[in-house]
This record gives C-alpha cells, sequence and structure tokens, in this order.
C-alpha cells in the first residue's frame, strides 16, 4: 500500500472471507478494504480486497490481455450502449486489471490437494500474473518444500520456504478421557504435534536434545528413543493410561478364568471351552468394556470445569450428534440442581411477551412496526441497499453480530411494562446462572442478544430449547443450521459469552472461533470404505483450535475414549505422517474457452498452462531425479562392488514405489504393495535396520537348515530299511516302529515348510523378489542392476570363493551375503518423491482431456476454426457468443448448463447416432412426438428437412423457456445444479410436482442431455469432466421460495434442515446470477427463420438471461441473502430502467466474479 499497489486476500470459504473483511477493515480502515465472495460486492478494486479463492480464480482467468471481451462474429454496431453502459464498462474493466495487483495470498493453501475444489488453488497459482507475488500460507503441508519448488517453476519467481520457527505460539497439551480416567495421553506430559517438546525428535520434530530438566527423566527411562520404527518411548501411552488398559486385561483374565473353571470337563481332565472360545469371549469383554468407558457429556464438563479449560468446542461428526448433545447437557445442567417445579416456564414467559415487536409483514420477509412499547425507531429500522439492490438494516443487525455489542446497548433496549414478568427477569436470569455455565452478568447479555434477534428475525427466531441451551452457555454449529443462527453462535463464543460448542469438523477449517480446549469426540469416521480413523492432518486441524493468543499459555486437546478406539489409537493418528498434497488439477469447459481467448485463438497458451500442473511438474521432476541419481551412480567410486549394487537396488526400489504409487507398476498398485515398498525403501536406507534384518534372515535360513537335515537323515534312515514298504498304506498296516518313524517324517515335513515360509516371508526374500522383477524390465535401471550384480558376482568369482552364474536370479542368501559384507553406513532416499503421494503421469492425460474439450466444444460451436490445419495444435480458433457465456460460467459443466437453456447445441451433426436411433423408431411405428407441438417450422415447408434436429430442438426448448415465468425459471435451473439429496423422491413424482410449462422443458432439455453426452462419449471425454445433470427434487421448493411463499411454509414443504434449504436455495440463486450476468447478446441473432442453418452458438437468449436476473432479485431475499450488513457506501446498482426492454439491453452493471 505504501508503493500504490493493490492486495488480494484470498479463503476457501465465504464466512471466514467476511471474518476476514471485518478485520482488515479494523487494521486498515474501511475505505481501504473491499470484499467480493460472489453474492457480496463491496469496494471491489480497493487497496485491499478480501474474496473467495474461486473469485480470484475466475479473475485470474480473464484478466485484462489486451482482447476485447466481445465475442468474436458480432460486429461492434450490433450492441448498443448507453453513456451509463460505457462507464460502467470501463469500471469492470479497470476491476478485472490484476496489473495494479502486487501480491495475492492464498490462505489455506493445503485445500489444493481436496477432490473436487483442489485445481481451484492450483489454478490461482498458474494463471497469476508474473509480476505478482503469491503468498500461500498452511499449518498442514508435508510436502511444502516442493510446492514451493513447483510455484517458483510456474510463475518464474523465486520462491522462499517460511516455515515457522520455535514453538507454537500457544503450546498444546494432550489428555485422553474416559469414564474413569481423565489423563495426559503421551509418557511425556509436554509431547505432541504442537506441544512445548513436539514430536521429541520423530521425522524431525521437537526436541532433538534432552533438556536439562527432563535428563533424570531420560535416565530413568521415560524419554527415549529406539533406533527403529518403534516411537520414540516419551510418545508412549502414559503410565496412567498404561496402568488402567492393563487393569481392564487383567479383570477380562479372570473373569475368563472364573468362567473356565465353572464349565465341566470332559473325560480326560480338559475343559469344554477351546481356546478359540476364549478368544472370542476376550474380544467380545473387552469391546464390552470400551463401551462401558465411554464418558457421558456431563462427565466431561466437571472435568473441564475442574481443570479450567472451558470454553470449550466439542467435535461430534454427525449434525444430529451436535444437537443431541446440546440438548443432553442442557438439560443435565437443569435436571443436576433444581426440581422440575422450581425451574421457570420459559415457553409461558418467553411466549408472553413473543408478539410484541412482531408485525404482519409481507410474505417476503419484510416487516412493519407496531407501534408499540417495543418496537425500535426508525433510526434504527433504517434500510441501507447494496449493489444488487437488497435492502440491508444498517444499524441493528450490525450491532447484534458486533463484539461491540454491550451493556449499554441492552439497557438501551431495555423493555418496558412486562419486563419482570419476561424470561429477562432477574428471577430467570438467576436461574440459568445457577444452574448454567455463564455467570449472572453473562447470561443478561446473552438474553438481551437473543431477544434481539429473535424480534428482528421472526421467521427465523430461535425455538424455546435453543433458548435454554444458549442461556446456558452451549450452542450447536453445524451446516444444517442457518447461517445467521450459526454467525450468531460464533459470536457469543468469541466474546466469551458461551462456553460450549458442539460442531462437526467443517468448523476447523478457518472459522475465528479459538477456543481453550477441543474435545475430539470420535477417532473414526465414515468414509468410502466404511468407518475409517481419522486422518491425520484432519485431527491436527481439530486439535489446533484450542489455545487463545495472548489469552492462554496452553492449549488443551482432550481425546474422548470411543466405543471402538482407545488411547493408543489416539497415538497412532497423532503420530502418523501427514499425508502428502497430491495435484488435482482437471480442465474444464470454462477454462478451455479461457485458454483459447487468452492465446488469440492458438492452442500453444493451452498446452503450457496445463503442462504448468503440479501433477505434471512432478512427473517431469521425477525423470529428471532418476537421471541425476543414475548420472551420479558411474559405478567408478571408491565403494564396495556390494554397496554399488545396493545403492542401485535402492535406487530401483523407490522408483517401483513411484510407480505403483502413480499406478504404473507392472507388478501391482495396491495399498499393500505401496505399504511394502515404503518399508522396503526405509530399510534399505537405514544401514543398521539392514543389518538386523540380514540377521533375522540368517538365524531363519540356519533354522531351515537344521530342519531340512533332519528330515534328509530320518528319511535316508526309513530308506536303509530292508523291507519295501508303500509309504501310500495306511499307518495301521505297517509295524508300529516304521509307523513312528513315518509320524517323524510327516511331522518334520510340517517343520520344513514351516521354515520355508519363514525364509519366504523374511524381508530380505522380498527385496531379492522385487530386485528380481525390476530386471525384468527394459529401462536404464535394469540394466544398472543388472552390471552391478554381475560386477559384485564376479569381484566374488574372481577370488574363488564360491562360483555365481552370471546372468542368474538374485537368490534371498545370495543377497544376504551381500549385505553381511557392506558397510553400515545409511543411504539417505536418492529421489525426493519416495516420500511423496501418488502423482499421476497426468501431463499427457490432462492435455488429451483438454483437446476433448476442445473437440466438444467446436461440435457445439463454441470455438470455431478460424484456420484450417493438419493437426489441431497448429489450428487458429475464434470463441463464438455462446463460447463466450460458456467461459463466463462457473458451474462444473458450463456447456451443459448453457445447452440446457437452449444456449448451444449441436452444430457439427456428432451425435448422428441418437438421429439415427429416432428414425428407427418411427420407422417401427413409435413415433416421437416431442418436437412435433407448437414447432415453428411446418413438417411440409421445403426447408424443414435442411434444418438439422439439433437446432430445430434448441429452438424449440428456446421458445418454450421464453413461456416461463421468473419463478418457474428458477425451479428449473435448480436442476442443472443442485444434486439429489440422499433420500430423495423419485424422478417421476418429482416430475409430477413441476407445472406444465417446467415439465414440457424438462423433456427437451432431457434429449439435449443425450445429444451431450453421445459427443462427449464419442470424445473420450472423462465422466467426471462431462457431468451433466437434471435433478428435479428441489424444483418445487425453488420454484415456491421465487414466487414469494415464506421461509416457514418453503421449508415445511422441502423437509430438509434449515441449514440445507438455505444452501439449495443460494446454489440456486448463485447459478442465476451467473446466467444473469453474462453479456448480452441481441434477440435478433436467436430467432430462427426457417431456412438458415446456424454453425455456431449464438448464447444465452436476451429473453432468458432476463428471466434469470428477475428470478435472482425474487429469491435474494433473507434468510438466503447474506446476514452480513453493508455499508452505505457499498457499490449502488447502475441498472435503473424498470421496462423489461431497457433492462435486457443493458450490460452486465456489476461483473460479479463468481464462485
Amino acid at each position: 500500500m505504501e508503493r500504490n499497489t493493490k492486495a488480494i486476500y484470498t479463503t476457501p470459504l465465504k464466512a471466514l472471507s467476511n471474518q476476514k473483511f471485518g478485520e482488515m477493515r479494523q487494521i486498515f480502515g474501511g475505505d481501504k478494504v473491499g470484499l467480493s465472495t460472489g453474492d457480496i460486492s463491496i469496494r471491489r478494486g480497493a487497496d485491499v480486497t478480501i474474496m473467495t479463492t474461486e473469485v480470484y480464480r475466475n479473475m485470474a482467468w480473464r484478466a485484462k490481455t489486451g482482447q476485447s471481451n466481445l465475442a468474436n462474429g458480432i460486429e461492434q454496431d450490433d450492441i448498443q450502449m448507453d453513456n451509463s453502459q460505457l462507464l460502467e464498462s470501463a469500471r469492470m474493466d479497470e476491476f478485472a486489471d490484476l496489473s495494479s495487483n502486487s501480491i495475492v495470498v492464498l490462505d489455506e493453501f493445503h485445500y489444493m490437494g481436496q477432490k473436487g475444489r483442489g485445481s481451484t488453488w492450483e489454478e490461482s497459482v498458474i494463471f497469476t500474473p508474473q509480476h505478482t507475488q503469491i503468498v500461500g500460507l498452511s499449518a498442514t503441508l508435508p510436502n511444502a518444500h516442493r510446492l514451493a519448488a513447483w510455484m517458483e517453476s510456474v510463475t518464474g519467481r523465486k520462491s522462499v520456504l517460511v516455515e515457522a520457527g520455535g514453538k507454537r505460539p500457544v503450546p498444546l497439551k494432550y489428555y485422553f478421557a474416559s469414564k474413569r480416567d481423565f489423563s495426559p495421553l503421551f509418557r511425556d506430559v509436554a509431547a505432541g504435534p504442537g506441544a512445548d517438546h513436539g514430536l521429541l525428535g520423530l521425522r524431525g520434530d521437537g526436541i532433538t536434545k534432552t533438556p536439562k530438566k527432563l535428563k533424570d527423566m531420560k535416565v530413568k527411562g521415560k524419554i527415549t528413543a529406539d533406533d527403529n520404527n518403534a516411537l520414540p518411548r516419551g510418545l508412549e501411552l502414559h503410565p496412567s493410561l498404561q496402568s488402567s488398559l492393563e487393569r481392564r486385561l487383567a479383570s477380562i483374565d479372570r473373569r475368563i478364568q472364573k468362567i473356565v473353571e465353572r464349565e465341566s470337563y470332559d473325560d480326560y481332565g480338559g475343559s469344554f471351552i477351546s481356546g478359540r472360545e476364549k478368544r472370542r469371549m476376550k474380544d467380545n469383554m473387552l469391546k464390552a468394556e470400551l463401551k462401558k468407558s465411554v464418558p457421558s457429556i456431563s462427565t466431561l464438563i466437571r472435568r473441564l470445569q475442574e481443570n479450567d479449560l472451558l470454553p470449550a468446542i466439542f467435535f461430534i461428526f454427525s449434525r444430529k450428534g451436535c444437537d443431541n448433545a446440546a440438548q443432553v447437557l442442557c438439560e443435565t445442567l437443569k435436571s443436576a440442581d433444581e426440581p422440575k417445579d422450581k425451574m421457570p416456564n420459559i415457553k409461558k414467559k418467553y411466549r408472553k411477551g413473543k408478539k410484541i415487536g412482531r408485525g404482519k409483514g409481507r410474505a417476503r420477509g419484510r416487516r412493519t412496526s407496531n407501534n408499540n412499547d417495543w418496537d425500535l425507531n426508525e433510526d434504527e429500522l433504517a434500510m441501507v441497499q447494496d449493489a444488487d439492490g437488497r435492502n440491508f438494516r444498517a444499524d441493528l443487525l450490525d450491532q447484534l453480530l458486533s463484539d461491540d455489542f454491550d451493556s449499554s446497548n441492552t439497557d438501551r433496549f431495555k423493555p418496558t411494562g412486562v419486563y419482570d414478568d419476561s424470561f429477562l427477569s432477574d428471577e430467570n436470569i438467576q436461574y440459568y446462572s445457577d444452574v448454567g455455565l455463564l455467570t449472572f452478568d453473562e447470561v443478561k447479555k446473552v438474553a438481551f442478544r437473543v431477544l434481539k434477534f429473535n424480534m428482528e428475525n421472526e421467521e427465523i427466531e430461535f425455538s424455546n430449547d435453543t433458548v435454554e441451551q444458549i442461556l446456558c452457555g452451549i450452542g450447536s454449529h453445524h451446516a444444517g443450521l442457518l447461517p445467521a443462527h450459526k454467525a450468531f453462535t460464533e459470536t457469543l463464543y468469541r466474546l466469551e459469552l458461551m462456553k460450549v460448542v458442539f460442531a462437526t469438523e467443517t468448523l476447523a477449517a478457518g472459522i475465528n472461533m479459538p477456543a481453550r480446549t477441543t474435545i475430539i469426540a470420535s477417532m473414526a469416521k465414515r468414509g468410502d470404505k466404511g468407518m475409517e480413523l481419522l486422518e491425520t492432518s484432519n485431527m491436527l486441524q481439530m486439535a489446533g483450535r484450542a489455545g487463545r493468543r495472548g489469552m492462554d499459555t496452553q492449549g488443551a486437546c482432550v481425546i474422548s475414549a470411543t466405543p471402538f478406539e482407545g488411547p493408543e489409537d489416539a497415538i497412532t493418528i497423532l503420530t502418523n505422517e501427514i499425508k502428502p498434497v497430491v495435484s488435482q488439477f482437471t480442465p474444464s469447459f470454462a477454462l478451455a474457452v479461457n485458454l483459447v481467448e487468452r492465446g488469440n485463438g492458438k492452442l500453444d497458451l493451452a498446452r503450457s498452462m496445463v503442462q504448468k500442473s503440479f501433477a505434471a511438474w512432478e512427473s517431469r521432476q521425477r525423470e529428471e531425479e532418476m537421471e541425476s541419481a543414475m548420472g551420479v551412480m558411474d559405478y567408478q567410486d571408491n565403494s564396495s562392488p556390494e554397496d554399488q549394487f545396493l545403492n542401485v537396488l535402492q535406487l530401483s526400489l523407490e522408483k517401483e514405489l513411484i510407480e505403483a504409487r502413480a499406478g504404473t507398476s507392472p507388478t501391482g498398485t495396491s495399498k499393500g504393495k505401496i505399504s511394502k515398498l515404503a518399508a522396503l525403501v526405509d530399510i534399505l536406507a537405514d544401514g543398521k535396520k539392514l543389518k538386523k534384518v540380514s540377521k533375522r534372515h540368517s538365524g531363519c535360513a540356519q533354522m531351515l537348515e537344521l530342519e531340512q537335515s533332519t528330515l534328509k537323515y530320518l528319511e535316508r534312515e526309513l530308506r536303509e530299511r530292508p523291507d519295501d514298504i508303500d509309504l501310500d498304506l495306511p499307518a495301521d498296516m505297517i509295524d508300529n516302529e516304521k509307523s513312528e518313524l513315518l509320524a517323524e517324517i510327516k511331522t518334520q515335513r510340517q517343520r520344513v515348510l514351516k521354515g520355508e515360509r519363514e525364509v519366504n516371508d523374511s524381508m530380505m526374500s522380498v527385496i531379492a523378489k522385487v530386485a528380481n522383477n525390476r530386471m525384468k524390465a527394459e529401462d536404464e535401471t535394469a540394466e544398472a542392476l543388472k552390471n552391478t550384480l554381475a560386477a559384485v558376482r564376479e569381484s566374488y568369482n574372481s577370488e574363488g570363493s564360491f562360483i555365481l552364474q552370471e546372468g542368474g536370479i538374485l537368490e534371498p542368501g545370495e543377497l544376504n551375503f551381500y549385505v553381511k559384507n557392506c558397510s553400515k553406513k545409511n543411504r539417505a532416499p536418492l529421489l525426493a518423491l519416495t516420500t511423496s503421494a501418488p502423482s499421476e503421469d497426468a501431463e499427457d492425460e490432462n492435455w488429451s482431456q483438454t483437446l476433448a474439450i476442445l473437440n466438444v466444444l467446436e461440435s457445439y460451436g463454441c470455438i470455431v476454426k478460424a484456420t484450417e490445419s493438419e493437426s489441431a495444435d497448429s489450428s487458429t480458433y475464434y470463441v463464438s457468443s455462446g463460447g463466450t457465456h460458456v467461459g463466463g460460467l462457473g458451474m462444473d459443466n458450463s456447456l451443459w448448463t448453457l445447452t440446457a437453456l437452449g444456449g448451444a447445441f449441436d452444430v457439427a451433426y456428432e451425435s448422428a447416432e441418437l438421429d439415427k436411433f429416432q428414425d428407427a423408431l418411427s420407422f417401427l411405428g413409435i413415433e416421437d412426438d416431442s418436437n412435433d407441438e407448437d414447432d415453428e417450422i411446418e413438417e411440409d415447408s421445403d426447408d424443414f428437412v435442411n434444418i438439422p434436429k439439433p437446432q430445430r430442438e434448441s429452438e424449440k426448448l428456446v421458445k418454450e423457456l421464453c413461456e416461463l415465468s421468473a419463478s418457474e425459471m428458477a425451479g428449473y435451473v435448480s436442476a442443472l445444479v443442485i444434486d439429489a439429496p440422499r433420500n430423495s423422491d423419485s424422478a417421476i413424482a418429482s416430475f409430477q410436482k413441476l407445472t406444465y410449462n417446467q415439465q414440457r422443458v424438462v423433456q427437451g432439455a432431457l434429449l439435449a442431455m443425450e445429444r451431450l453426452n453421445e459427443v462427449q462419449r464419442k470424445f473420450s471425454l472423462d465422466d467426471s469432466i462431462g457431468k451433466s445433470q437434471l435433478e428435479l427434487n428441489a424444483c418445487d421448493v425453488v420454484t415456491r421460495w421465487a414466487a414469494g411463499d415464506s421461509w416457514s411454509d418453503v421449508l415445511l414443504m422441502s423437509g430438509a434442515a434449515p441449514g440445507d434449504l438455505v444452501r439449495t436455495l443460494s446454489r440456486c440463486l448463485d447459478a442465476l446470477k451467473q446466467l444473469g450476468n453474462v453479456p448480452y447478446i441481441p434477440a435478433r441473432g436467436f430467432d430462427g427463420d426457417g431456412v438458415t442453418i446456424r454453425t455456431e452458438a449464438s448464447g444465452l437468449h436476451p429473453r432468458i438471461r432476463a428471466l434469470c436476473r428477475d428470478a435472482a432479485a425474487e429469491m435474494d431475499r433473507y434468510p438466503v441473502k447474506d446476514i452480513m450488513p453493508f455499508e452505505e457506501d457499498t457499490e449502488k446498482d447502475t441498472e435503473d430502467d424498470s421496462t423489461e426492454e431497457a433492462e435486457e439491453e443493458k450490460e452486465n452493471s456489476d461483473d460479479k466474479e463468481v464462485a
């Protein structure tokens, strides 16, 4: 800012962007900070602009490149703009220009590895202008050094990895809680991720030298570290937990022994209970004990209070679980000290004054004053408008959600007359301060905030049960709640007016709600393969919420016992390695269009950008590192032949590991294979481990040799018998002596088989097997492995030690012999990618998918070849009007959205198979009359047969869409962008709920979907990229909301959780805004004349565009619109014409960058 340049700060969540906006305003001043989240726009282009990452990515896509935003093929005089539109267009271009932006901060950078959204972060890095400094922030990036190297290669700017030095600002301490225990988790109570001592040197984390005050503990054996895979001893279970576990196991053993003693015995004195039954009994008893050890919520709260560990956040991976836990705790607190007859009747007393302050209001959520004692004055109810014309209270909601709402406000708002008889009476407030977690003054402040919220938001007011929970200092926070309710909880918690919050893990994603303590109530959650232990990164993300900077000297993370997991599982999760970030780059239709535009019609830029992805970079890096490693191993150094061979063998296994992770290994890519290869590389890199493996193998081999010698002796003794014995005869047909000898031979053979299995299963045998497989390959590494093996064999053959056949397979014993004679030094991993996550060889795959997208876009007339060439790479394209609209939409498959709205169709006749199928139906007498009704072209017209079917279908769809009302358009658009819920009605049932006009449109859209799917299959486009959907479940609900129905009616109609319904309506609203803000195209370019065959996509019809804008305006009302108050200097909408024609002709006035 001192250099007159601008900055952008991005976050992954709208709520987090709103929070950062408030924080930055206090730091830099309200006039220097802007906000852009897709549905809110305040002072865009300010000195500091806060936005979601998707918004920035879209800005980077469309940053100024010297090109006009107008579609090619449309003449300038076809578009008429008045002066206001020209000024607005200039303002839009100024904001789209990133040349004045010197820095962009990408917060929560680890989201780059998240499936579905991670590509946004990669694209943000790739498309950021070179003059802009990128700052990526994250607390959980295990492969940060590789990401920094990738960013440097992409941006051309030097990247510096800045790792937080020293300890965490507020160190953590880990506890484990059960019904009987509340104890530190680790043996070293100051150990753990983020704790004072860290991981005690494990993987380089934490203290590597023993502090003076811990020397005595180390002497006593409390803090030691093994050289093997075992954890440092300080990271083992705390002695109290270990003793408790041992007592539990001993108790189970005693109970089993008593059961065994009570059972009757058989004739031989043995128990009828077999060993297998005993083990089953032990497992069942252990499970029962685990269930009994789970602490109740009230027990945990009591323990936290005793240890001064409130306020706290409970992480529960279930919305229902959060609500139930809050209710149970509230009821427990109320019943602990007071009998029911002394409890205040909050329903009665709260309801007594409930109607005060209410007006009838209109269905759209606006309320008028009732002129009674509790009404606020007109200044408090003054409205301001945002850029979209939405009304917000200038003062009320801002105060409600502000940290400055204090007792002075509560006194000013104090109602008169009925105060002593309301739930705000001193008697009631005293009751909740006695039974709850808040003091009298805190309860009073909370009560006034609740009252004020409910008076001003009667349609979404808190229920009586929720009010009681809040007054007790208890809250719930999850995606099923309304955003306004979640924001209310966040504010109370920040102000320490709420002591306990039950939340799902989404709260750990960055929302500013620091806690003294976090409680993790479950160590497993449902994944793709059923219940799985939590990822280490997820656990650390939740644990990291503990510790308030400037308030606490230490944060606490309490892990609760569960019916299925114990403290050992907690240690396993906390000490596991964090999985590295993996590239999620995926090309899309919008990206492809923008790349063509930025490349001035050439595909060179597109290919260059795709090759800059993290996956493609890792693929190239792997090859470079392999070549470098092979260059270092010239086999002419002073190391022994054995060491040279083991170095190449390690390199070979590392390459095998990388290929297995990438899914390209010819010997298998299973998780078991990958984990085994990783263990083998770890062993080869550690000289001491390798020697221990060698000793074990030698011991197994010697034992096998002894057993084999014994077997040979017994068999020789049997053969030396004078009588011929048929070994296949039953044993009772041979004399007793020979029978006993045969029994011994049979037993000895079993021992030999067991010894062979032990030898074959040893690590040395596995290494030899993998090495032999690698030598079968035809590559440079395999050749080097063969050469070094031949060299070491030649050295021993020349000495006359023993003769080894050149070119023979590597036997485990031979490998073991070389290991015994090599040095004990460690060999560090030769490839940095060995410890990184799988990296697909995505360079070619991503480019092939990009070409498939371009082929589909060309077939649909969104991009058009300007110059022909033999190869697609060297051809020149221009973007049509429809292509401009595709590039401007932020949906997953923007081409399908435009096609479903009649803006594009198969102009290249690539869906011929569908036409053949329809013709076959007609030939069989099964007429498809979907195109007959209200068709603009008569069947007997001479030109009818010349107009291709896709064009006729598209023109008919456009006509039907134009006949929809705004509310019907909203319902239809919801089908294009909203996924079906888990428990949804059948497609037929949902279809029957639609209006007649909507049903006609859906029938036409289904035919358009079939054509698009066929074209995408023809060009081998991946289903995840070309997904097209038409989910009708939410259509009726969205239609009614857009038609003006009240929130309560729509909520009852949907049967969904309030938060889910808001999310559904918000997503539809976002799509409508995007569609309503695409560049305007004149209507005359759409009207079919029955003769002209169109070869380009015309884009969204102006009437449909206007309907989307109208529908967005109708839907954009509380509680769907954002609860954040706007200031009076918020950008105003320049569109002031009320007529439909004027609205259609105006350009996009606010140029929203959509998420």
